[in-house]
């Protein structure tokens, strides 16, 4: 088309492009950690001369946190940048809180691509989701640099408005036309199609109180894993879990156990 597509731009913050709610979420963090005492500084990411497919920096959506305290070790200021990061919607790079030479500072805030995020790994296409999310979010904000951008933008900007169509791989088949026809865009033409996405926001989700629910998986070793909203609190049968609001829900299901003791 020969125009940049774009719907977001991206903002100076403290020396690091960031879009406008990541901006609110890095303040919220910095004031939550420092209402606790915790000294934070932030590290980065630095501006990088090459951009990276697979990447959430040139979206704006990464940041690097240092966290100290004069009374606490490395580990114990980990600890309490997820405590602080993880309720207010970041991912951790890491899978888990364990100190390393730099990964355990990386935070993404996925933001509106977080429905498709966990959209394609309900649908068993998991190792798809980061690239798509990089690319939907690259795009958003106009930095994508690869090939279907056009194809790439109508698919992340379905996805934002909640119509899932699959990966975000500009490939616009049968997924994607559905996925314009139930957003009720079918009859535009391209350059329509685009601009209209760029507007169209996805409905407001009603409140919703706490939701409580029980895993039963009895003889089997667990470890669980929650982020957002999603709490989990092991039981002797698997798990009892609370919900208050968007989350994610990690469970490793390890070998059999018997508890029986041979006589």
């Amino acid at each position: 088309m020969g125009v940049t597509m774009h719907r977001e731009r991206l903002h100076n913050f403290r020396g690091i492009l960031l879009t406008p709610d990541t901006v609110t979420a890095v303040e919220a963090l910095l004031r939550s950690l420092d209402s606790h005492g915790w000294v934070t500084t932030l590290l980065g990411p630095p501006a990088q001369e090459s951009w990276a497919a697979d990447s959430l920096v040139p979206a704006g959506r990464e940041i690097w946190v240092g966290v100290q305290h004069e009374k606490a070790d490395e580990q114990a200021c980990l600890n309490a940048l997820w405590a602080h990061a993880v309720p207010l919607g970041f991912t951790p790079w890491l899978r888990y809180p364990q100190v390393t030479a730099h990964d355990h500072r990386v935070l993404h805030f996925f933001g509106p691509w977080q429905r498709l995020f966990d959209s394609l790994i309900s649908e068993g296409q998991g190792q798809l989701a980061w690239s798509s999310v990089c690319a939907a979010a690259q795009c958003d904000v106009g930095t994508w640099k690869g090939d279907k951008a056009e194809g790439r933008f109508i698919q992340a900007q379905l996805h934002r408005a909640g119509f899932p169509c699959g990966p975000v791989d500009g490939a616009v088949g049968p997924a994607t036309v559905a996925a314009i026809r139930a957003a009720g865009l079918g009859a535009f033409s391209s350059q329509q199609l685009l601009e209209r996405l760029k507007s169209l926001e996805p409905p407001a989700a009603p409140p919703r109180p706490r939701q409580m629910g029980h895993l039963a998986l009895p003889g089997r070793n667990l470890v669980i894993h929650t982020t957002g909203g999603v709490k989990a609190t092991q039981t002797a049968l698997g798990a009892s879990l609370a919900i208050d609001g968007p989350g994610q829900l990690i469970i490793e299901v390890g070998e059999r156990h018997d508890r029986t003791q041979k006589r």
